[in-house]
């Protein structure tokens, strides 16, 4: 996997985390009256004790969530610098961008399904934002792999084959090597 790649789906995640998570953390009643109907104009300015503790959790968990991934896709290095080589593939990159864009993924669902009850500005904002991460990972995942099966000679990806469309380039190194 792309070394690159990774680290910028990382450092993006965790920066889209940290969006979302440092007012959960701060000011935990200004989220309450960014969700809240005209209707719930009173609860929403008193927030319960408990209340404040899951937003506050919440915040918490999200920073943690952008650590975690920064640390498994091997972007947040654990050994020393000197120790560890410069282009080794972290071994748990897949994993990290895979469960987080399926983190990505499901939020972003959860807050269309949302918006289409409410309208509210703020759902639309979350679908958005964690829509585009879930695609990056995705790409990241589908796109950004080890660019070792790319021919030297030619620059065609060794790896395809002729189904379900002919693949031209293979064609010609048969025709080739048959003459």
């Amino acid at each position: 996997m792309t070394h690159e790649a990774v680290l910028a789906y990382s450092f993006t995640s965790l920066c889209w985390l940290a969006v979302q998570a440092i007012p959960l953390i701060i000011w935990p009643s200004f989220v309450s009256t960014l969700i809240s109907t005209d209707s719930d104009q009173y609860h929403s300015a008193r927030l319960h004790d408990i209340e404040k503790y899951f937003a506050r959790s919440l915040g918490l968990s999200q920073l943690t969530l952008g650590l975690v991934i920064l640390i498994l896709s091997g972007a947040l290095p654990l050994t020393s610098l000197t120790d560890a080589p410069t282009d080794a593939a972290n071994p748990y990159a897949n994993a990290a961008v895979l469960i987080s864009s399926l983190y990505h993924a499901s939020t972003a669902f959860y807050s269309y399904a949302r918006y289409t009850r409410s309208a509210q500005f703020a759902h639309l904002l979350g679908c958005l934002g964690n829509s585009l991460l879930a695609a990056f990972g995705l790409w990241v995942l589908m796109f950004a792999g080890d660019t070792a099966r790319i021919s030297r000679k030619t620059g065609v990806d060794k790896g395809t084959s002729g189904w379900p469309f002919r693949n031209s380039e293979a064609d010609k190194k048969k025709k080739g090597k048959k003459l």
